[in-house]
């Protein structure tokens, strides 16, 4: 209990409240997003080939962008880019709404629109990475990411849910149009808060910037390492379970009520696991975020033994614990030994290496289940899986690392309830 209230101190202190509600509203619309683009994209009466070229058009643009939101954010204020990004994003959503909800756009519009936001996400991520700890002290990292992942997961609960009730009372294009007003209250957010000031540096150019940042990524083993196994488990473990996971329900349960059931464990599993490690910061922070991050072979395996529902779901409320301390500790460590200078370009480079492969792991997932077998597929997804992390947890990279004495950030932010600066 006295851990919890010390945690809770950060809510407490006005710059980060009003950040995390903005945070908080933003992410809540885009988990209602994915529902209202699926069905805008459909009610307009494009297939679902026209859906695939526009979820894989906003991948794309987030991926490409991902360097250069690195570069930008690590030379000018990361308050002013997230600041620019939610407007992008805003008038981006603002529109997808009102041609969905105004006629039938032709799909590249679609298309168009979509590209623009996802790129506009992909200069916001690392420039994220960056501001948090310009907005609170280096103790209170551990939590203050626990908090931001709290938000990604209750948006992934509630998003959706609420999502199709508005698709359902009204139409999808809304549910964009309600999407598009979360961008704006970010934005507003984003405005009333205040942030260290950037020391002044020797500008380079953004070539050279992105060759400090990649040799600062690449010398930390313990980080390209992490990303590099993330990497794999996006593309052989994370995507046969979301396309092959939904057909098996289909076929073996009730369907999309069921798979829903699996995904709702999944979240709950996640945001139930915050208030737990909220103020809890491990000593041997890689050695505990890769084993805990093991549980997600657990639905993998339950759905390949074609196992009741209920162990199915409980494998995945196992698994969103594992996601909720593996991004906790993950956040936390990176800003708490990482260069505050080079942080958002690590932040890109790490993102980028992490979630690169996924879209051909979702695009062969089918493929090769059809080959051999779709629980084949997931049998070898969790075996893989779990000599993964055994393989890391057997470096002595990640058993030696304490994160003891980390890099001293170029400016940290001041304790709660100080005054900082206007950047």
């Amino acid at each position: 209990m006295k851990r919890w209230t010390a945690s809770t101190r950060l809510l407490r202190d006005p710059r980060f409240r009003r950040f995390y509600i903005g945070y908080f509203a933003s992410l809540f619309g885009t988990g209602m997003e994915a529902v209202g683009v699926a069905f805008a994209v459909l009610d307009s009466g494009h297939s679902a080939a026209g859906l695939g070229y526009v979820l894989t058009a906003g991948v794309a643009a987030n991926v490409c962008c991902l360097l250069a939101g690195g570069v930008i954010a690590d030379r000018f204020s990361r308050r002013t880019v997230m600041l620019c990004c939610d407007t992008v994003r805003c008038a981006g959503e603002a529109s997808f709404a009102a041609l969905i909800l105004f006629g039938h756009p032709p799909l590249y519009w679609l298309i168009i629109l979509y590209m623009v936001q996802n790129a506009a996400a992909g200069f916001y991520m690392p420039a994220l990475g960056g501001l948090t700890p310009q907005l609170v002290a280096a103790d209170d990292l551990h939590d203050a990411n626990t908090y931001l992942g709290l938000a990604r997961d209750i948006g992934r609960v509630l998003g959706p849910a609420a999502a199709g009730a508005v698709a359902a009372a009204l139409e999808p294009g809304a549910v964009l149009a309600i999407d598009a007003l979360t961008f704006a209250v970010s934005a507003i957010t984003l405005v009333s808060i205040r942030v260290p000031a950037k020391r002044g540096k020797e500008r380079h150019s953004p070539v050279r910037d992105l060759a400090d940042g990649w040799h600062a990524w690449r010398s930390r083993p313990w980080i390209w390492i992490t990303s590099a196994r993330f990497a794999l488990f996006n593309s052989v473990v994370y995507a046969p379970l979301i396309v092959l996971g939904p057909a098996l329900a289909k076929e073996r349960f009730g369907g999309a009520d069921d798979w829903g059931i699996v995904l709702t464990a999944l979240g709950i599993g996640a945001v139930a696991t915050g208030p737990v490690i909220m103020g809890r910061s491990p000593s041997r922070p890689l050695v505990v975020l890769t084993a805990f991050h093991v549980t997600w072979a657990l639905p993998l395996l339950a759905l390949a033994l074609d196992l009741p529902l209920a162990v199915i779901a409980g494998g995945a409320l196992l698994a969103g614990t594992g996601s909720a301390v593996f991004n906790a500790v993950w956040s936390s460590t990176l800003q708490r030994h990482v260069p505050a200078e080079v942080m958002a370009r690590i932040t890109s480079l790490s993102t980028l290496c992490s979630y690169a492969p996924a879209p051909l792991g979702l695009a062969v997932a089918a493929s090769v289940a059809d080959a051999v077998g779709a629980d084949n597929v997931l049998l070898f997804g969790a075996g893989w899986h779990v000599l993964s992390v055994l393989v890391v947890l057997a470096l002595p990279t990640a058993r030696r690392f304490t994160g003891e004495t980390p890099t001293p950030p170029a400016r940290t932010a001041e304790p709660v309830g100080t005054k900082s600066e206007t950047p």
